[in-house]
């Protein structure tokens, strides 16, 4: 069906641009940034449906119903692409991110729905991009095992099996199988290596996630193929990965910010620009709203010293490029999709308007499109805790006194933690002049919640109160931070009351919250007023619980990711260990209820 549906616009267009057939729009007097010669031109673009059909003069593809509109003085670039983006961190339904998303020029993530295919099972998955079609925003499916490894620690197939990963990859809108290294092909558990034979049979692209890797496994990973890496952390990282021909895909999210130390491998480095290129794998809603998205990272590209035009690369032929998907996207060329960003400064990139596939899709900041909204009836009610939420939970069972601790240690932008001993003075389970250590709780919501853990960690900054959500990555369980423990206790009861959200809670106050009933995660309502309540969300953790840490939901819920970035966390089962433990088995879990 996608075959056939690609052949009939690509022959309407090459009619269109043999002036055989009349265009329907026209780009007229633009400046056009050709990204294959980094040249800019003056000229027209001609599209036909979803298509360019021709670029330059045009005029003999203009007929009496042809639209036209005047970009003179504006430059056009092509749409931008996040090569890699978990969708379950940004709060809300695929339509309605397209309402925050499309405005800032991106009109294409590469994605996996991982967390709505643990929670809901591949029906939710399907049903999710079916919403996205007609959305502005692309999606460029790119699943992963995660949803495999399941609810309830690591092996529950009941929701989402390996039959279902097979049936994502063989979707018409999957491109790539994504984190893939030596460590997940060596995983002794069945399934893993028809998913991977599956990927390499239907020509996926096969994505990276080589964390920590370097020398020969490292080298095995590329040798399975690994195209692209979005886990490179450091100046050197980035370079070996270069060397290898590994796409490395900056990463400026909420929790990893990885900008600082990756750029200068182009700037000072001399790494060749077009194997770079942008994601953010996780960023907060407020963050998209008010920084912006793929847009935010090109201008701070630029301020870092990346030449305008390859900081436009990086964000359209580079990462269409490194997904494998560069004859549909990434360049104002013809046969490519018209999907267009019109801006007024190529360094500041003041956006005047997006077209998505020939749609006028954005104007000036805001979003013009109106696909008719997916209904998520039976996708809500998935927060599931049985028993009651008790102060006890919140309570530490150490004998009073001072003791030696274990203490989860994070820093502003990085998602690997640490593991601290510090020593702590605990007073009837609670903690007696803290300093900078919190209390850290997790609890399931997905089979009855019985399951409880508290832990303490590090590295946030909290003065008062707490802050609880659901969103975070792998189990998007209850997580709950804070320093006091009644105020923990009703931000967790708040978020559970919700059906799944976020809520800050200082002094017994509930002083701000945002419900995200669909998956326990996401909201469907329109997204000025989830946007409202997520910033106001960021202003209570800052103003009224007094940290300055940016993205602490985002890093909070790393730290409850007990997969394969070290070294302490925290499950639902309790306190977990990850260490790298040599060539043979890179990475070892070790959960210690």
């Amino acid at each position: 069906m996608k075959a056939h549906q690609e052949a009939q616009e690509r022959q309407q267009a090459a009619l269109v641009a043999a002036g055989r057939a009349h265009a329907d729009l026209v780009l007229v007097g633009g400046r056009i940034l050709n990204v294959h010669t980094g040249r800019i031109a003056r000229g027209d673009i001609a599209i036909s449906g979803s298509r360019i059909a021709a670029i330059g003069d045009v005029s003999h593809t203009l007929g009496p119903d042809t639209e036209q509109i005047d970009c003179t003085g504006r430059y056009l670039l092509p749409g931008f692409i996040d090569t890699h983006i978990h969708l379950g961190g940004s709060q809300l339904v695929i339509q309605r991110l397209a309402e925050v998303l499309v405005p800032h020029g991106t009109v294409a993530v590469c994605t996996d729905f991982y967390e709505i295919g643990t929670i809901g099972g591949i029906d939710s998955v399907l049903r999710e991009l079916e919403a996205a079609r007609g959305s502005g925003v692309d999606i460029l499916l790119s699943p992963f095992f995660a949803a495999v490894l399941g609810i309830g620690q690591f092996g529950n197939l009941e929701r989402f099996s390996y039959d279902d990963l097979v049936a994502l990859l063989e979707h018409e809108d999957c491109v790539e199988l994504r984190e893939w290294n030596c460590w997940a092909d060596w995983i002794p558990l069945e399934g893993q290596r028809r998913v991977y034979e599956t990927a390499l049979r239907l020509g996926r692209t096969i994505g990276g996630h080589l964390e920590g890797l370097e020398g020969r496994l490292l080298q095995a990973s590329v040798a399975l193929g690994a195209r692209s890496e979005h886990e490179a952390v450091s100046t050197q990282e980035a370079l070996e990965r270069w060397e290898l021909g590994v796409g490395v895909q900056i990463r400026g999210g909420s929790a990893a910010r990885d900008f600082d130390d990756l750029v200068p491998a182009i700037t000072e480095r001399g790494a060749d620009a077009s194997h770079f290129s942008f994601c953010t794998d996780e960023q907060e809603l407020a963050s998209l709203a008010d920084l912006g998205h793929i847009d935010r990272l090109v201008r701070r590209a630029i301020r870092d010293g990346i030449a305008p035009v390859d900081a436009i690369r990086m964000a359209t032929i580079n990462a269409a490029k490194t997904i494998g998907i560069d004859k549909d996207y990434g360049s104002i060329t013809p046969g490519r999709f018209a999907s267009i960003v019109a801006v007024d400064d190529l360094a500041t990139l003041p956006i005047s308007f997006v077209l998505s596939r020939g749609l006028l899709a954005a104007r000036e900041g805001r979003y013009l499109l109106e696909p008719r909204l997916a209904d998520y009836a039976r996708d809500r009610s998935s927060v599931v805790i049985d028993e009651p939420i008790r102060l006890d939970d919140f309570l530490l069972r150490e004998p009073d006194g001072p003791l030696l601790a274990r203490v989860i240690g994070v820093t502003p932008g990085k998602l690997a933690t640490t593991e601290l001993q510090r020593t702590i003075v605990v007073e009837g389970g609670r903690l007696v002049d803290a300093d900078d250590i919190a209390k850290i709780s997790v609890i399931d919501r997905h089979l009855g919640g019985e399951e409880r853990a508290i832990g303490l960690i590090s590295g946030f900054g909290i003065r008062r109160g707490a802050v609880s959500a659901t969103v975070n990555p792998g189990m998007m369980n209850l997580m709950t931070v804070g320093v006091d423990e009644a105020d923990m206790r009703l931000a967790a009861e708040t978020v559970a009351g919700l059906g799944g959200g976020l809520a800050v809670v200082v002094d017994g106050r509930v002083v701000a919250s945002a419900a995200l009933p669909v998956h326990g995660i996401l909201s469907d309502a329109p997204s000025a007023e989830v946007i409202a309540d997520c910033r106001a969300i960021e202003h209570a953790i800052r103003d009224e619980m007094g940290s300055e840490f940016e993205g602490l939901i985002s890093m909070a819920g790393f730290a409850c990711l007990a997969v394969s970035i070290p070294s302490l966390k925290i499950t639902s089962r309790g306190l977990a260990s990850i260490a790298r433990n040599g060539d043979n088995h890179p990475v070892s879990l070790r959960v210690e209820g």
